[in-house]
C-alpha cells in the first residue's frame, strides 16, 4: 500500500501570512524612512519589500507544487524544494515517535504538521514533517504511522490486552481440563 498525499492549499496562504508578519513592521519603517528621504525610502522599499514580495510570488506556488508525502510498506518518504531538493525517507522500524503539531496560526486554518522521530544520537528535531496538512488527514496519517511503527493508543493497548488475557483464561482453562482427567 503506497498512499500519496500532499499539504492543503491553505499552506500557500499561511505562508503568506508569515509574510505579512514581516511585511507590516517593514512598511512602518519605510514610511519613517520615506519622511526623512524619499529616495531612501524607496529604494528601502524596493530592497525589503517589493524584492521579496517578487521571489515569494515565485517560489510558493513552485515550493507547493514540488512537495510530496507518502505512507509506504516500510517506510514514510517526503520530497520537496524549488532551488534545494530534500528527498527524505524513513524506515518504520527507525522511528521511535510521531507526534502532531499545531501552531496558532495553522489551528485558525486548521492545518497540522506531523513530526516523525527517530533516536538519532543528539538530535532533537523531527526525521521528517509532514507539514501543513488538513487537521482530519494529519491526524489520520499519525494514527496510521503509529500503528506501521507499533506506538498504540491506550484504547488500542486495551483491547490487545483484553484479548491476550482472554486467548490465556482459554489455554487455562483447557490446561486444567487436561489436568483432571
Amino acid at each position: 500500500m503506497v498512499e500519496e498525499f500532499r499539504p492543503s492549499p491553505k499552506m500557500k496562504l499561511i505562508y503568506w501570512i508569515y509574510f505579512s508578519i514581516y511585511l507590516i513592521p517593514m512598511a512602518v519603517i519605510c514610511i519613517v524612512i520615506s519622511m526623512a528621504s524619499i529616495i531612501a525610502g524607496a529604494i528601502f522599499m524596493v530592497i525589503t519589500i517589493l524584492i521579496p514580495l517578487i521571489v515569494l510570488a515565485i517560489w510558493i506556488p513552485r515550493f507547493y507544487e514540488s512537495i510530496v508525502f507518502r505512507v509506504e510498506d516500510d517506510h514514510v518518504y517526503a520530497r520537496y524544494g524549488v532551488w534545494w531538493k530534500v528527498e527524505k525517507r524513513v524506515p518504520y522500524n527507525l522511528v521511535s515517535e510521531v507526534t502532531v503539531r499545531q501552531g496558532p496560526i495553522q489551528r485558525r486554518l486548521g492545518l497540522v504538521n506531523v513530526d516523525v522521530y527517530t533516536p538519532a544520537t543528539g538530535v532533537t528535531k523531527p526525521e521528517i514533517t509532514l507539514f501543513q496538512l488538513p487537521k482530519d488527514i494529519g491526524l489520520e496519517i499519525s494514527s496510521v504511522l503509529r500503528r506501521k511503527v507499533g506506538i498504540l493508543s491506550s484504547r488500542e493497548r486495551r483491547a490487545i490486552e483484553e484479548e491476550i488475557l482472554k486467548e490465556l483464561k482459554e489455554i487455562r482453562k483447557l490446561l486444567e481440563e487436561r489436568l483432571h482427567r
